[in-house]
């Protein structure tokens, strides 16, 4: 029988070095990341490993080729793929080895992929919204409620997205 747990991801946009320390520590107990879940890791209890974990951000072509090349090359630096979802890959290696990213250009350049993949979500979730809210104070009769109805979730979209979007940029500016 597997044991498995989840931990909550405070979003890589905020908090991406408190994610992989909590990750490794966990590791160092025995907890040992099997993959992303919807906000969040899903752990395994396995033996314990002293490891550091990193995450990479990059839009991988379908290409097999392309991906073998990728996960080819992070092995022979001494990194582990342990999962991915989307554009985002998760490896890990024995503590001390050397990191992804140890200088501040290519950590600038992970945080500009980061944001522009958010770029898309920003605008639909702000056109939506600019939609919406015209249509709740032109229409009338029913379109109002639904309008309003729409409104109202999409600022809960556009509201995260735009604060990713903003915690990227502060991030990346402080790096250069």
């Amino acid at each position: 029988m597997t044991k498995t747990k989840y931990v909550v991801s405070g979003g890589i946009a905020f908090s991406e070095k408190k994610d992989l320390e909590v990750l490794k520590k966990f590791a160092a107990k025995g907890w040992i990341v099997k993959r992303y879940k919807r906000m969040g890791y899903e752990l395994e209890k396995r033996e314990p490993e002293l490891v550091d974990y990193s995450i990479d951000i990059r839009n991988l072509a379908d290409d097999d080729e392309d991906k073998d090349e990728y996960f080819a090359m992070f092995e022979f630096a001494g990194w582990e793929h342990v999962c991915s979802r989307y554009d985002t890959h998760l490896f890990k290696a024995p503590v001390g080895t050397t990191p992804i990213y140890s200088d501040n250009t290519s950590k600038a350049d992970k945080l500009l992929r980061m944001r522009k993949s958010i770029v898309p979500a920003v605008y639909i979730a702000a056109l939506l919204t600019l939609v919406s809210y015209f249509v709740m104070v032109f229409a009338e009769g029913t379109f109002v409620e639904i309008a309003k109805w729409s409104f109202n979730v999409f600022i809960v979209l556009l509201f995260p997205c735009v604060l990713m979007y903003i915690a990227l940029t502060y991030r990346s500016m402080r790096l250069q």
